[in-house]
């Protein structure tokens, strides 16, 4: 949350200099009202102020703590990874980590340089080392040092799901949704690992829970929402390992209208009518599969039955 505006607090401070017409040692000139004959030299009672300026203005006077050690190269790092830079973020969090090896910000920053470059088993120890040293750093401490601290379940558990360890990658998961139950792509995470292991309705009800945790604009059915589509082809995939073979295609088709460049669902639909017997419609998915391919850039050979 924003602190209150400065320039506010910088006119509250200067109630107490000189009125506007009078220099130093001079009374102002009286100007006839009420008010003009006011000492503008009264200093102002923070009891009368409003509360929210009286907040702004204890935390203007607060000392403010320094930033922790190696707080610039961390913000390197993490830059990078966000403009999709891991490889260069990498080297950068490798010296941090060289320099503060107790760190365990650290440990997370070199572990999510890693992660971005697919590299989940070479991840996985340091953001489990990361976690392991915020537990041991006592709470506000933790908040000053490592803010990040609270989403490394989330991205230990998408490193051990995509390194193939699907009960650590539920444990990280329920780990984070038990601390930010609003983390809706830990419950979708939660769901894929139940898919994978043949849990229909623990599955379905964690897609449930992702699907919650959308905002109410997402969740509208005509929006266009690539988290939503997401949600949608995975329910439509249950649906399909129920033979209810219909309802996967009602399913995927609304995931489609959220994202119609998911590509992998219009391969789906396609297999779903030909299970229907209807050649045509999958010829038309198959199609519509090769326009999301090429709009996506993922152009590859011809699926078998597509048109031209």
């Amino acid at each position: 949350m924003r602190s209150f505006p400065l320039v506010l607090l910088v006119a509250l401070s200067g109630c107490s200099g000189q009125g506007e017409t009078g220099g130093e040692g001079q009374a102002p000139q009286s100007s006839g009202s009420a008010g003009a004959s006011a000492d503008a030299g009264t200093p102002v009672d923070a009891a009368e102020l409003p509360p929210e300026v009286q907040e702004a203005l204890k935390r203007a006077n607060a000392d403010v703590p320094p930033p922790p050690p190696g707080d610039d190269q961390a913000r390197v790092a993490l830059q990078l990874i966000a403009r999709n830079h891991p490889e260069q973020a990498e080297p950068v969090a490798r010296a941090l980590v060289a320099a503060y090896p107790k760190q365990p910000r650290a440990a997370f920053v070199l572990g999510l340089s890693l992660h971005k470059q697919k590299r989940y088993s070479d991840a996985v120890p340091f953001f489990e080392q990361a976690l392991a040293g915020a537990a041991a750093v006592e709470a506000a401490q933790r908040v000053q040092e490592f803010p990040e601290h609270v989403h490394v379940a989330h991205f230990l558990g998408w490193a051990r799901y995509y390194a193939g360890d699907l009960d650590g990658a539920r444990g990280a998961f329920t780990s984070h949704v038990a601390t930010v139950p609003t983390a809706g792509d830990s419950w979708y995470g939660i769901a894929l690992v139940e898919i994978d292991e043949d849990q229909v309705d623990d599955a379905a009800a964690a897609l449930e829970r992702a699907m919650a945790c959308l905002s109410e604009a997402e969740r509208a059915e005509e929006s266009r929402s690539r988290d939503r589509g997401k949600i949608l082809a995975r329910q439509g995939d249950l649906a399909l390992r129920s033979d209810r073979t219909q309802d996967a295609v009602d399913l995927y088709r609304r995931a489609l209208r959220a994202w119609p460049d998911h590509y992998e669902v219009w391969a789906k639909v396609a297999r779903c009518y030909d299970r229907l017997g209807d050649a045509e419609a999958a010829d038309r998915a198959r199609v519509e599969e090769l326009n999301a391919r090429e709009r996506m850039g993922r152009v590859v050979d011809a699926p078998k039955g597509a048109q031209p």
